[in-house]
């Protein structure tokens, strides 16, 4: 008895170890590392002029910061106000939102791919699902807009620089994507498909107004698109097309094992992939994706990227 049971110990270890025994787990979208830093050096205000002298009488507005709700990333912007009365604007940050993407592409007889996302806004999720980023690397990009809400492309900075990012606004949603639900949006390009990045953001994105404006000190903590969620999905890539099998096979190498991070193949099968691509055996995988994404050890992501290879 205590032999079997070492047997079947050992048996599992192993399964375990090769991999064998994980399941692909898209990961949700993380938060970012924005930081709402209170300012440390202001300065004072001007509160009127001396009716005598001219000179400017000056008052301590004293800015600050405070959270009021860490799960659903309200902040509270407060500062003392010209008429002696403190003031209280509401911040929400963007990335205070549970959520996954998922991505799978068509190619049409005409050449061109349309992709397919799907955002699932989670249960444990505080807020609504407010805007969806895509970053995408091709010259021939088509958003595809639902119910006439705005589409277009995303203003970069220090967070969203490389390539061209795709922008839905809520406005797109209807109904509205709140936690439990999930949206589908779509764009088309002549470009297939490789690992891009994505932004998504929740909740209502403007702020309640003081009745006079904040001082610059506390405008200046405010993010500018820099606080949204982040994660990686699949999106058209110009330099994938028409590339040679070399290319392709180290284009794959490069990838599966982001893909393997994200949770998008097993750990087996990306070992099986990566001993097939070192033997130059594309067609090796070829033959074996479409039981892999039944079989859910690949997802839509990893299917996608290696069907494209064949353009």
């Amino acid at each position: 008895m205590r032999i079997l049971i070492i047997i079947i110990l050992v048996t599992y270890t192993a399964n375990a170890q090769d991999g064998s025994s994980q399941k692909i787990q898209r990961l949700s979208l993380q938060k970012s590392q924005f930081e709402f830093k209170p300012p440390v050096d202001y300065a004072k205000r001007i509160l009127r002029y001396d009716a005598i002298t001219g000179q400017a009488v000056y008052y301590d507005p004293k800015p600050r910061v405070v959270l009021l709700d860490a799960r659903f990333g309200k902040y509270a912007f407060k500062w003392i106000g010209y008429d002696g009365e403190e003031k209280t604007v509401l911040v929400h940050r963007a990335d205070a939102i549970d959520a996954i993407i998922s991505a799978s592409v068509l190619k049409r007889s005409s050449g061109e791919y349309v992709y397919v996302y799907d955002i699932q806004n989670l249960p444990s999720s505080p807020t609504y699902l407010s805007t969806v980023v895509i970053q995408t690397f091709a010259s021939s990009i088509t958003p595809v807009r639902m119910n006439n809400g705005i589409v277009g492309q995303m203003t970069k900075n220090k967070d969203i620089r490389d390539g061209t990012w795709i922008y839905y606004g809520s406005t797109n949603f209807e109904p509205r994507v709140d936690p439990g639900r999930h949206v589908e949006m779509k764009l088309i390009s002549t470009a297939p498909p490789g690992i891009v990045e994505c932004r998504i953001a929740g909740g209502d994105r403007g702020i309640n107004g003081a009745g006079e404006d904040m001082p610059q000190e506390l405008e200046n903590v405010l993010p500018i698109n820099t606080d949204l969620a982040r994660g990686y999905t699949i999106g058209p890539v110009d330099k994938l097309k028409g590339i040679s099998q070399q290319e392709q096979l180290s284009y794959l190498l490069k990838v599966l094992p982001q893909c393997g991070q994200q949770g998008w193949i097993t750990a087996q099968t990306l070992r099986t992939y990566e001993q097939l691509l070192k033997q130059k055996n594309l067609q090796g995988i070829f033959t074996r994706i479409a039981n892999d994404l039944k079989t859910n050890s690949i997802t839509t992501e990893v299917f996608a990227m290696i069907e494209g290879t064949k353009n």
